[in-house]
């Protein structure tokens, strides 16, 4: 244990348990853990150090093996259209038994009961549902509390592994602006289109973002941009996209960083249930970190609801929970 709270990259080995269950929770269960050993860390809590590598790598999963599974979820929150509905769903599925870690991300557009499941009025119970996952713990942060949280610990470097441009961000308090067009033209535009190419005649509403392959340095307004885009890809490399921010916050975080953590996140965790996981984890270096993103690529296919809403539903023949089981 010496040796282990001596080491540079010690910090990230409480913000890795941290994060895969709650991306910023720790400070308040970490104390606890270092109760003793506060003059080990005082000198690399505020020195920067080279970026941990993440170990990603195929583990075979011990039969009867113990899992802690957390449920994060992001959404828009006051002052946005929608602000209820979920706009990121990640289960963070810790094998303690052997060492693994995965992050499953499940598309909002996912139809379960009548409707989007990220319009499920109790979202913890229908992931359950549809997973076959045993989740008693949640944690949700709306964009607001991401920007800050993406601030308090100064901005962050994202690894874009794809480049990306989407022509049609929104931009903020131009959602209803007619853009000098008529009161006729407008009508006109309603008569011959909908949905999102009706949205696409008041190009005004809208703002480009691109982003080449390699890395980025983003505050938090950039990184919820990246993470939100919607148009220049799919909702599926959107999920890749969300995975690569929540890379780069487990790299960047620090210990000092914590000390706001509770006030960004709403969640049912207490401190001492924080500490509680801390420690049934252990060192979060031996574990290696796996993406599951149910897709067209694998379970789920594209279809309408009787109302003309696009909407996954599981492939013909095929099992969510199935699928998720064994790839765990």
């Amino acid at each position: 244990m010496k040796k282990l709270l001596e080491s540079p990259n010690f910090v990230f080995l409480l913000v890795l348990p941290v994060f895969l269950i709650g991306m910023y929770l720790g400070t308040y269960g970490y104390t606890k853990f270092v109760t003793n050993n506060q003059s080990s860390i005082a000198s690399i809590q505020t020195n920067s150090y080279p970026l941990p590598e993440i170990i990603v790598e195929d583990r075979v999963t011990t039969k009867n093996a113990k899992f802690l599974n957390v449920l994060l979820t992001g959404h828009g929150g006051a002052g946005h259209s929608g602000g209820g509905l979920m706009d990121a769903i990640i289960i963070v599925s810790v094998n303690v038994t052997d060492k693994k870690v995965n992050l499953i991300s499940i598309p909002r557009d996912l139809w379960f009961s009548g409707h989007k499941i990220n319009a499920d009025p109790s979202l913890k119970d229908a992931v359950v549902d549809v997973t076959g996952l045993s989740i008693s713990n949640f944690i949700s942060i709306d964009f607001i509390s991401f920007m800050k949280m993406i601030n308090s610990i100064g901005g962050i470097t994202v690894d874009v592994k794809k480049a990306y441009t989407d022509n049609f961000y929104p931009v903020k308090g131009l959602e209803n602006e007619l853009c000098g067009f008529s009161p006729e033209k407008v009508e006109e535009f309603h008569q011959k289109y909908s949905g999102f190419e009706l949205e696409k005649q008041f190009t005004c509403r809208y703002e480009s973002i691109s982003y080449g392959v390699g890395p980025h340095q983003m505050n938090g307004e950039e990184a919820l941009k990246y993470a939100r885009s919607r148009h220049g890809s799919s909702d599926f490399d959107r999920s890749r996209r969300q995975f690569e921010i929540l890379k780069a916050i487990l790299q960047k975080a620090n210990v000092k960083s914590f000390a706001s953590a509770f006030s960004f996140v709403n969640t049912n965790l207490t401190v001492e249930m924080v500490n509680d996981i801390l420690q049934e984890i252990g060192n979060p270096l031996e574990y290696s970190v796996s993406y599951i993103n149910l897709s067209e690529e694998n379970v789920l296919v594209s279809a309408k609801s009787s109302g003309g809403a696009y909407i996954l539903q599981t492939r013909e023949g095929q099992s969510i929970k199935e699928y998720i089981k064994k790839a765990i």
